[in-house]
């Protein structure tokens, strides 16, 4: 299987710094989800519990669908509660191995990247410089340069 976006495995810092930011943002997205699915459904168990309450001859089944309902609005906000917990932890996560990827990424991999560079167009300006030296000295001493 080939994966339509190529995975950075050629370093490991550059792998982190990309999975936190993917911890981070699917994080963001799980908060949404929950929120909004969580709004729903709070929604529904509220209008349930306001239409029971307003009731004015109560059944002993309507009392019982009335403290399940408002067992599953409890239960509805400490799920939600608990999954924003988790996101949030992920998140953090998310951000701490981000932060530790790129900052070692630019210490260690991109100074050694620069450094590399560098001495290549070093070496490059001193084979250039080398050349020129040398067309020089041949068309100074053309007779030397045709009979070598």
């Amino acid at each position: 299987m080939n994966p339509s976006l190529p995975i950075p495995t050629d370093n490991i810092y550059k792998f982190a710094c990309l999975f936190g930011l993917t911890l981070i943002v699917t994080s963001i997205f799980s908060f949404v989800a929950v929120y909004s699915s969580s709004l729903d459904k709070k929604m529904q168990y509220y209008q349930a519990v306001v239409m029971l309450e307003a009731k004015v001859g109560k059944t002993v089944e309507d009392n019982e669908i009335l403290k399940l309902n408002k067992r599953m609005l409890e239960v509805t906000k400490g799920n939600e509660g608990t999954a924003n917990t988790f996101a949030g932890g992920v998140i953090a996560l998310g951000v701490i191995i981000s932060l530790w990827g790129a900052s070692k990424w630019h210490s260690v991999i991109q100074l050694r990247d620069d450094r590399l560079a560098n001495l290549q167009v070093e070496k490059l300006q001193v084979e250039v410089a080398a050349l020129k030296l040398h067309k020089s000295s041949c068309e100074q001493h053309p007779k030397d340069g045709a009979a070598q």
